[in-house]
């Protein structure tokens, strides 16, 4: 959401400088979701491609078919995710998660040794990689300390990290800035994609050691990792919450190390999160028949349909931010750009409640569902 808000000064983490209650939203996100909740979403889309080839050779399907099935879903999601990020958003994840995935395919079958060396390695480029996000504002600097007029007689052109998509005054040029991130992004998966290999791997020995399946036979590893991680990925994250608060200006040579922290904490913090929503939400931990509680039925009716729910934001987000369309990017700061962030989620809820009592599928997993396996889902 924040990349939806133009002609705003930057901070750490490319946040929108603004109000004080703008500073408050900036860190609550910081402190919970940032860095954390894009390695949780890896961990759990890596889990699926699991969950996938497990079925497949559960229900006699040889390695070549389940391979294929595998290779069909990556490159049709990959086919959504360039959409997404040329029509409606340049920071789209679909496309790197399919990219991945399709690396991903050649390690689904390794030992769990393999797994483990391959998830340390991608977890220790992630830790390597969050410093890009502390280095906008030692960019800046350096830049700023040239003069304006170079030896040529020349000015030197504003430099910006953040594209200009949701500034842009047409829809047709907010395609054009898209088409202009989406696609180096796109291009330098293999590389920076490296960092998701970490929690993906994770999310692979998760499903083979039954985690997520059977956690009552893992509860005393799971608590644990709840108890140990989240205070690790809170007090990981101060350092870049201070900052935000203006509580402790960090210097621009220090920020890429605050990043660093803030990413390795995150990654701890995700698996966290895995652990929790395992004890939380394990189905085979209530006695049969017993119903999971209200508010796990809501939010897995939506987790059925994250896909759709995932776009619909960034229909959403377009629509009210964009400068061609309501502007409000350019009116509003970080929390009542947040607010409307959380009332646009609330509505997908909804949305998918009431499928969910229809029993249909959300539109985006009936469509892939169609293209992958040839027939609608139901």
């Amino acid at each position: 959401m924040p990349f939806w808000l133009y002609g705003v000064e930057r901070g750490v983490l490319l946040k929108p400088i603004g109000s004080e209650s703008d500073a408050v939203a900036n860190a609550i996100t910081a402190l919970l979701f940032d860095n954390r909740s894009f390695p949780l979403f890896a961990l759990l889309f890596a889990a699926g491609l699991a969950q996938i080839t497990a079925r497949e050779a559960a229900r006699g399907a040889s390695w070549p078919e389940a391979r294929r099935l595998l290779v069909r879903r990556n490159l049709w999601l990959l086919a959504i995710g360039a959409a997404h990020g040329v029509l409606l958003f340049f920071g789209d994840i679909i496309t790197t998660y399919a990219i991945i995935g399709l690396g991903l395919i050649l390690l689904i079958r390794a030992s769990d040794r393999v797994i483990i060396v391959v998830g340390w390695i991608g977890a220790a480029a992630l830790v390597l990689m969050s410093a890009a996000d502390g280095v906008g504002r030692l960019v800046d600097d350096l830049i700023a300390a040239i003069p304006a007029d170079g030896p040529a007689g020349r000015d030197l052109p504003e430099f910006s990290l953040i594209p200009g998509t949701a500034g842009a005054e047409s829809y047709p040029l907010a395609v054009l800035f898209n088409v202009l991130t989406w696609l180096p992004n796109a291009l330098s998966t293999p590389i920076i994609g490296l960092g998701f290999l970490g929690p993906m791997c994770l999310g692979i020995i998760a499903v083979r050691r039954g985690w997520l399946d059977r956690p009552e036979e893992h509860r005393a590893l799971l608590t644990r990792a709840v108890a140990i991680g989240i205070p690790i990925s809170l007090v990981g994250a101060l350092p870049v919450v201070l900052a935000i608060l203006g509580v402790y200006p960090l210097p621009p040579l220090l920020e890429p190390l605050a990043t660093m922290l803030h990413g390795a904490s995150g990654l701890v913090g995700a698996a966290a999160g895995l652990a929790l929503i395992a004890l939380v939400a394990g189905g085979s931990t209530r006695p049969a028949g017993d119903r999971p509680p209200l508010v796990l039925r809501w939010l897995a009716a939506l987790g059925r349909r994250s896909l759709t729910g995932y776009l619909l934001q960034s229909v959403v987000f377009m629509v009210v931010f964009s400068a061609w369309a309501a502007g409000l990017g350019g009116e509003v700061g970080v929390a009542v750009a947040s607010l409307i962030a959380l009332t646009t989620w609330v509505a997908t809820l909804v949305l998918a409640i009431v499928l969910d009592a229809a029993d249909r599928p959300g539109p985006a997993e009936w469509l892939l569902r169609r293209l992958v396996y040839g027939r609608p889902l139901r």
